[in-house]
């Protein structure tokens, strides 16, 4: 069997933050007592709970990473998701990373560095 996923692309959880708050929107402007699925408000919650940074920066962030240090697309969402602090936090998430694992400690803290500066 072949897995053929078309249109389908990895986010990271503040793009999903994002993408739930417009579901929530429609669904309240459809039916405003039913609201969102059970399933869709756990989702939501989670979200919540767990996005570190805006839409806005996780898009910008996870541009920088790919575009500039070569990260790959998957790393760079764990990264934005994860938002470590650390060089050596960094380097776990980028440990399995082809390109990642190559870059040398000041690299990473300048990937750090760029990030708390998107984040302001």
């Amino acid at each position: 069997m072949v897995d053929e996923r078309k249109g389908e692309k990895s986010v990271s959880i503040p793009e999903v933050k994002k993408i739930m708050e417009n579901v929530k929107e429609k669904m309240e402007e459809i039916d405003e007592e039913a609201g969102m699925s059970h399933f869709q408000e756990i989702t939501y919650d989670y979200v919540n709970t767990f996005s570190k940074m805006s839409h806005k920066d996780a898009i910008k962030i996870k541009e920088i990473l790919i575009n500039k240090y070569e990260i790959e697309d998957l790393y760079a969402i764990n990264i934005v998701n994860i938002d470590p602090k650390t060089v050596p936090e960094l380097r776990m998430i980028l440990e399995k990373s082809a390109f990642g694992k190559s870059l040398v400690d000041e690299q990473l803290q300048e990937i750090l560095y760029t990030i708390e500066e998107i984040k302001g």
